[in-house]
Parts: structure tokens; sequence; C-alpha cells
């Protein structure tokens, strides 16, 4: 019995040494502060974490400083949930984007949740002074009738939020939602406008039998111009049947995924502007030089229906310019690849590759639209959580980094017939650009009107004059661009009824 109570003490001995030395190595009496083994505290100072947030420091790896979110519901609007919760194992993108939610969410203890996005709930939300959801993802011409709403808010000064970081701005190189050093929306690796970037697809049969010179020479080159596109279109101009009448039965240069879009394309490809802004952020109507007018012209000779363009029949829907260049009736489409509009040239029997839109007359450079139909990502003004939400941002902006290439490798093992279109492709984004009016247009309708001039006389009214036509609207484009202006600072005052008006109401 000595014996066995010897051994006793000597345990308690034992015990109550190795609870003093955990007292004395506790970082300065936080004992209840409990971390990742092997997190660095040396950041830490003696501020007692706030009870929402538990602050950690830095991951070595660049990773967004680590926080207890404490369970925070992160709600996501949006329409696509394949960007979110696609189907485990459906491909490796998937797999990666499941990884990169659930990294987020154990790593910052968040939950995130997917809602439809609805415009209408967004608005009636926001009226009533409601959260709706912490961002949103919606079509980037969307977001204009939003900032004319005042329902978004200012990015840049979202706490957390670093779009200065190199895995923002790669995807944000039009700025397109920045004015008067506000941001209402960008672009984001997880939420990616690449397959909205305007592209050419030739049909490189045509290129063989017409003995035409290789695009992606001309692109590497820096030959790939309107003036070649142009000259390789009437080349591949045929009566197909023989039976003296160019018709839908025809092959002819060029088809598009939207006969509206083909114009404002190829004019932003030119390197001309619609709406220029100076460096203090007056903004004026721009299709009203010599080049502009040159570039609607050539337009006119790029996009001619029952010459150079595929004359789709009266009432056929826009696939009908999709099925014609899979059927070999056209040597280009032009269009970007999201959305499914062009899926189906990837099972076209004959071979074909991807190149950038040509250089126009005001350009070196090759430029392609990122279309209005494109992504973007904003938060609406009713959130109130906004260091959560730049914290949550930047972590799944930084953890997407990764499946860029992913993404890329899985079209070209999908999608593609060569490795040279994989090059333009990857090098798409860098040719991005787009224009004010396609937010002005959502916003007010002068602006509406200057845009839609370019798809009017260049695609549809090829027989109107481009000079005289601007010379009709411009001085009401620009009072127009003047209330544009004070919409996006937040500073246009709607004018009182008429008295007649109020009456009727």
């Amino acid at each position: 019995m000595r014996k066995q109570s010897r051994v006793v003490w000597f345990v308690m001995l034992i015990l109550v040494l190795s609870l003093v030395a955990s007292a004395c190595t506790s970082g300065g009496g936080n004992g209840g502060n409990t971390e990742p083994e092997g997190q660095n505290n040396a950041g830490q100072a003696s501020n007692a974490p706030s009870p929402e947030a538990s602050e950690e420091a830095p991951a070595d790896d660049g990773a967004p400083p680590v926080q207890d979110l404490g369970g925070y519901k992160f709600v996501v609007a949006d329409n696509n949930p394949n960007r979110w919760f696609p189907q485990e194992g459906s491909s490796d993108l998937a797999n990666a984007i499941i990884d990169r939610i659930k990294w987020v969410e154990e790593t910052y203890n968040v939950k995130i949740e997917l809602r439809k996005h609805s415009e209408e709930e967004f608005s009636n939300a926001v009226l009533a002074g409601d959260k709706y959801a912490d961002i949103i993802i919606a079509p980037t011409w969307e977001l204009g009738r939003h900032i004319n709403g005042k329902r978004l808010a200012d990015m840049s000064k979202i706490p957390n939020l670093k779009l200065d970081n190199a895995y923002w701005k790669e995807y944000n190189t039009s700025n397109l939602l920045t004015y008067d050093n506000r941001t209402f929306g960008v672009a984001a690796p997880f939420a990616n406008q690449g397959d909205e970037v305007w592209v050419l697809a030739f049909n490189k049969s045509i290129i063989d039998e017409l003995g035409l010179e290789n695009p992606y020479d001309l692109v590497k080159n820096k030959q790939w111009t309107f003036e070649k596109m142009l000259e390789m279109e009437q080349a591949a101009k045929r009566d197909l049947n023989g039976d003296g009448v160019m018709d839908s039965n025809d092959r002819y240069g060029l088809a598009t995924g939207h006969d509206w879009d083909i114009g404002v394309a190829l004019y932003l490809a030119s390197g001309n502007k619609i709406i220029d802004i100076a460096d203090d952020g007056k903004m004026t109507y721009a299709v009203n030089t010599p080049e502009a007018f040159e570039t609607i012209e050539m337009i006119k000779k790029l996009a001619k229906p029952g010459d150079t363009f595929f004359p789709k029949k009266e009432g056929e829907d826009m696939d009908a310019y999709v099925k014609a260049f899979v059927e070999g009736k056209a040597l280009f489409l032009a269009y970007s690849r999201g959305r499914g509009v062009i899926d189906p040239i990837y099972e076209m029997e004959s071979d074909f590759g991807f190149v950038p839109m040509p250089m126009g007359n005001n350009t070196d450079n090759y430029l392609s639209w990122v279309s209005h139909d494109a992504p973007s990502m904003a938060v609406p003004v009713t959130n109130k959580e906004l260091d959560k939400t730049g914290l949550i941002l930047e972590a799944l902006a930084w953890k997407a980094q990764e499946e860029e290439q992913i993404r890329m490798d899985e079209i070209a093992f999908t999608q593609l017939r060569d490795e040279e279109s994989l090059d333009v492709l990857m090098e798409l984004k860098n040719y991005g650009v787009s224009d004010m009016a396609f937010i002005g247009q959502q916003m007010q309708g002068n602006v509406h009107s200057g845009l839609a001039l370019i798809p009017d006389v260049g695609f549809y009214n090829q027989n109107l004059e481009p000079a005289s036509k601007v010379a009709e609207i411009e001085e009401a484009v620009n009072i127009g661009l003047e209330e544009l202006a004070l919409r996006l600072k937040g500073e246009f005052v709607e004018p009182s009824p008429k008295p007649e008006e109020e009456k009727k109401e």
C-alpha cells in the first residue's frame, strides 16, 4: 500500500508540474484561444479577439488572414448553380470548385448559400431596406439598372477586399464598371468572363480548299486586319447549288451568334470608342470622327447580308447563323463562347480553329469585345456585413487561382481541335475591351440611341450614311451623357412631374 501511495503522489506531482508549464506557455494568459497546429501567432498582440471573429496571421502562401466568422451565412444570388455547387465528379473543374467552397467554409467558419437571382426581388428588397444577398452575379448590362436604382455598394471601399491583387486585376482589364473612383461591379476568378470575350471561328476546310493564308500566321505576324478578313470573306462566296441565286443555300464569308451584336463587336475591334471618357470624367459621344465613319462603312462590307454575310431566312432564329457555319456555309463565325450559343460547332465534321477579332483602323493591337452578357459581380447596398463579405470574396478569389488552368485544359480536351486555338483563348483576356455605352444604355435613353446607331447603320439599314445619322442625334446623346455622369455619381435628381402628368395620375 505504501508503495502504491508513493506512485500516486508521484503521478499527481507530474500532473501539477504539467499544468504549471502549460499556464506559463499559453500566450500571456489567453489560454482559451485555440488555433490550428502550426499557425504562427507572432503577429497577435495583446488585444483580445472580438466575439464575432478571431483573426489569425496570414498564411505564408499569400492566403487572406484566417478569421473565425462564427458560422456566418454568406448568401450568393446567382442563376448559375454550377459556379458554386456543381455535380461532384462531373469534371476536374467541378471538383476544384467544390474543394474551394469547402475550403472557404471550413477555414473561415462560414456557410455559403445560393439563391436564384431575380432583378425584381432585388429591387424590392433594397427599396424595403432588407438584405437580399451578400453578393449578386448578373449579366453586365443588368448592373446598369442597379446603378440607376442606387442598389450597389462601392466595391473599392469594402474592407478586406484587395482588388489590386493580381488574381483580381487580370480579370478586370476593361474596368467597365468603374467611374469617378467608384467600382460598381467586377469580374471575378470564380465568375469568369473569359467565355464571353468575342472570338472568331474559322473553317479550316474552306481555308485549304481556297488556298487562303493561315489565319494563325496572320495573327502572329500582326497582319490579321479588317482588310484581310474582307479579302478572305469575298473569296469564300460560292453559289453552292449552282442555281444562279445567292441565298441561304449558298456559302458566305461571315455568320454570327447574334446580328445586332456583330456591328458593335467589329466597331470595338477597330479601336474606336462609342463614349470617350476624359480624365475629369466628362463623357462625349465619340462616333463622330472620320475613323469611326470609315469603320462603320467597313462593317457594312464585312457584314453585308446576301453578299459577304450569311442571309438567314425571315423568321428564323439566330441559331440559323451557327447552323450555317456548322454546315460549311460560312467561312467565319463571330461570337462569344459562353451560354452555349455556338456549342454545335464542337461537333461539326469540318475542322475549325479560333482567332481573335481582326484589327481595325484605329489600333495596333487585337481587341475583342467582352460581351454585355458577361457575368459581373456586385455587392448590394443593403449588405451590412461588408467586412465579412470582403474577406470571404478575397478567400474565394485567392483559392480560385488554381482553377483557370484546369478550366482551360478541359476546354482544350472537349472543345478545341489544335494547340493554336488554345493559345488564342489563353490570350483573349488581354484583348478584352468594352465601352461605357453598354452600361449607359440601361440608364439613359439617348445613350441607348447613340449605341444603337452602330448596328442600325452598320447592319440593318446599310443604305444609311453614318455621318448624317450621327449628326441627327449627337447633341441629344451628349446631353444624355451629362445626365449619365450624374447618375453614375448618384447625384441625379429626378425632375418633378409636370402638372398635367399629376392630373393623369
